[in-house]
């Protein structure tokens, strides 16, 4: 019997995976970053079997990184990308090779339709999802609609979790509970797919595969797949949970009130809830979690980090490549470089994070990022600042509507995710937000909660409590500084006059109307 398990994100922009001991230490890791396809504008999408084999890529990066025997790593589970769907055919291929990633925003165009048929607020209260575009539940209505041809030869719908464990080697096709809900397409009452939804929208209810639960064991890994990942033939295969539910867990909420913040590709705020009141809580996401009984109250942010990797990748491109030269993080490179030589509120330049529309408690596809009071006094310091801030900003506005829904949470936040891992942005968040942070020993908390799950499978751990007592483990604490906090307050009001501004001008809407058009 091995001793060590794997966690593996199957995330927005990139796949990790990560061994770990059964007491939350990281023993290897393996990391594949990749672009998203953008055929047309407002579609998003990623190629299937690319991404599968970049999975086994970062894997087998992992198993050779821990210089374990590959048997000992017992099992694998998976953290994945959520709402983010596939449709497979007979032969339990992906049609058309790819995936509709979550921030594809195609649906705008049937959301009236889907209105019409089911209300929003109705959709809402049964599965727990705000009646929005980004959902899997409108795209695929989309396709039904606009390429019957793909829906009619569709054996399957599929997350990203069901179609990467079967590409291992799950002996069933399924999708694990937790992370369904994040489609739209099931009934947190009864956690299973929604008659209701499935007959108002026209949809086939033997194309939703089974459902099974968080660590649950779907097969083992065979040979062909044993030498693409260099893991042992008979390593188990664990159903895992959506990448935000886990980065939770991997936070340790897994009780009424625990908090935490991811901020990562997508940003998310979550707290524990046991008995949620779906109907108060509407336009917040409120999944299960992969402690079947307690939900979590889910605040997004549609764009989150990905704005600080598009300022590395268009404003940072030269700290990059040095970066890369030095052999160091860039994003750590551009900390050291450039924030810690602004000052809060950079100067008066404001950055809205908006880069792929607003999440909660806005939910507006068109809105977009801009910087606010550039003067020709203001340095990249101050806009490289400013990326940090205004992403922090639309992580507070989302504080503040959970709070006025009636939210009750732990005056502590743990931070979760790419930003836990810069000093600099911890302080940020702790101002902003004018709480207490902390962060996590394994800032990866989504991979951590995965490798949980594999653990519960590996019958080495009994359930997820015992996974957060003996692997989750708290790190340094961040307190707000009070002149910081004043600085950000006043930041805040703008940030949210600016969007309220622009939104009752009608600006967003005309500026997708000079965008090319599909």
């Amino acid at each position: 019997m091995g001793n060590y398990v794997m966690g593996i994100d199957v995330g927005t922009t990139g796949s990790k995976a990560m061994v770990f001991d059964l007491k939350g230490n990281v023993i290897g890791k393996g990391y594949r970053e990749y672009k998203l396809n953008e055929p047309k504008p407002n579609w998003v999408e990623v190629g299937a079997q690319f991404l599968l084999d970049i999975t086994f890529e970062a894997v087998k990066e992992a198993v050779a990184d821990s210089k374990l025997p590959p048997a000992e790593i017992e099992a694998i589970g998976f953290s994945v990308n959520r709402s983010s769907f596939c449709l497979v055919d007979e032969n339990l291929k992906a049609i058309d090779d790819k995936f509709y990633v979550w921030l594809d925003s195609r649906a705008e165009s049937v959301m009236a339709e889907i209105n019409g048929k089911i209300p929003a607020a109705k959709r809402n209260q049964i599965t727990g999802m705000p009646g929005f575009n980004i959902f899997a539940a409108a795209k695929y209505y989309w396709v039904k609609q606009n390429e019957p041809e793909t829906y009619k030869k569709t054996k399957y719908f599929s997350t990203v979790a069901s179609y990467v464990a079967h590409g291992f080697g799950a002996d069933t096709f399924a999708v694990e509970i937790s992370d369904g809900t994040v489609t739209g397409l099931m009934d947190v009452r009864t956690l299973d797919w929604n008659k209701e939804l499935a007959g108002a929208l026209g949809f086939d209810m033997a194309k939703f595969p089974p459902l099974r639960k968080p660590g649950e064991v779907l097969g083992t890994i065979k040979a062909a797949v044993a030498a693409k990942t260099g893991l042992a033939e008979g390593t188990k295969i664990v159903a895992g949970s959506g990448d935000q539910q886990l980065a939770a867990m991997g936070a340790g909420v897994i009780r009424d009130g625990a908090v935490s913040l991811t901020i990562g590709t997508f940003g998310l705020l979550a707290i524990g809830l046991a008995k949620p009141d779906f109907a108060a809580l509407e336009g917040l996401m409120i999944p299960c979690s992969p402690v079947l009984e307690v939900f979590e109250v889910e605040g997004p942010q549609t764009s989150g980090a990905t704005c600080y990797r598009w300022l590395r990748d268009t404003l940072c491109q030269e700290d990059a490549a040095e970066a890369e030269k030095k052999g160091i993080d860039p994003y750590v490179l551009m900390s050291e470089k450039y924030v810690s030589k602004s000052v809060p509120g950079s100067n008066g330049v404001i950055f809205y994070s908006a880069l792929f529309g607003s999440g909660y408690p806005t939910w507006d596809t068109n809105a977009t990022g801009m910087f606010l009071g550039l003067r020709n006094t203001h340095t990249k310091a101050d806009m490289v600042r400013s990326v940090m801030e205004g992403i922090t900003l639309e992580a507070r506005r989302i504080l503040e509507g959970v709070m006025a829904a009636g939210v009750k949470m732990d005056d502590v936040i743990t931070v979760t995710g790419g930003a836990s891992k810069s000093p600099e942005w911890c302080q940020i968040i702790a101002d902003i937000m004018n709480r207490k942070i902390r962060t996590l020993d394994v800032a990866d908390a989504a991979v951590l909660g995965a490798a949980g799950l594999a653990a519960i499978g590996a019958g080495r751990l009994k359930n997820v409590e015992e996974v957060v007592s003996g692997m989750v483990r708290f790190g340094k604490v961040y307190n707000p500084v009070p002149a910081h906090v004043e600085t950000y307050n006043k930041a805040a009001a703008v940030y949210k006059a600016a969007y309220e501004g622009l939104k009752g001008t009608d600006v967003f809407t005309k500026l997708a109307d000079l965008r090319p058009q599909a």
